[in-house]
């Protein structure tokens, strides 16, 4: 009798962690309240001191090889831009709608060594976007060029750096019943000058940033602080 009352205790057991598994388990994508992203019509291919150069996009380094890009992402953008001094600064953003692990944006740690660099440098550092720091990454690589880059991350509107943060930015979403989106934006110029290569890139982004549209903004730089 004993060993019956055992079993049904622990079947019931089994049942209710089976159901808060499944009532803990997000379904819905953050994004589908949301204005869609829309990458190239959301970044100006003109603001600030800066335009684009059209027929120069090939010169961006691909976020991960081609197959894969179709996989992970619903959206990629890359784009070359020159300002007043010549100075040429090459963009690339890539989105996600789903961020769960097997969707997964891929950071360019791995990204640039995979296309023959070697990574010489790399550091967080905050950039001040939209009127609050922004946990960005600068990093320096030496392969067929010498290319500094910054670049940062997003999972809905919580920036992060780590996978730690990223993990505790899905949590926080998760526990709200939602999947969350991802965003990798990437900055980054051929130039020996690394130090001068990232205060530039640090005021091309903060000039894009104010060329966003209002409703997205804090989808690509993470929202206010109150």
């Amino acid at each position: 009798m004993k060993t019956l009352v055992r079993s049904c205790i622990l079947m019931v057991a089994m049942f209710m962690a089976a159901g808060l598994a499944w009532a803990l388990t997000p379904r819905t994508l953050l994004v589908d309240g949301q204005v869609p992203i829309d990458l190239a019509a959301m970044v100006p291919q003109a603001f600030g001191d800066w335009k684009e150069l059209p027929t120069a996009s090939a010169a961006v380094v691909d976020p991960g090889q081609q197959q894969l890009i179709s996989e992970i992402y619903s959206q990629t953008l890359s784009r070359v831009y020159v300002n007043s001094q010549n100075y040429v600064v090459m963009l690339s953003i890539a989105y996600g709608r789903d961020q769960r692990d097997g969707f997964q944006l891929h950071q360019p740690e791995a990204c640039y060594p995979a296309q023959g660099f070697t990574v010489l440098e790399r550091r967080p550092r905050p950039i001040k976007l939209d009127g609050h720091d922004v946990t960005a990454v600068q990093m320096n690589t030496q392969g067929p060029r010498v290319e500094p880059l910054t670049y940062w991350t997003m999972v809905g509107q919580r920036n992060y750096q780590g996978g730690l943060a990223k993990k505790i930015a899905e949590m926080h979403y998760g526990l709200n019943g939602t999947i969350p989106d991802g965003m990798l934006v990437r900055i980054s110029s051929v130039d020996p000058k690394t130090e001068s290569a990232y205060a530039i890139q640090a005021r091309f982004a903060a000039d894009m940033t104010a060329a966003l549209p209002d409703a997205v903004r804090a989808r690509f730089v993470g929202a206010r602080q109150p």
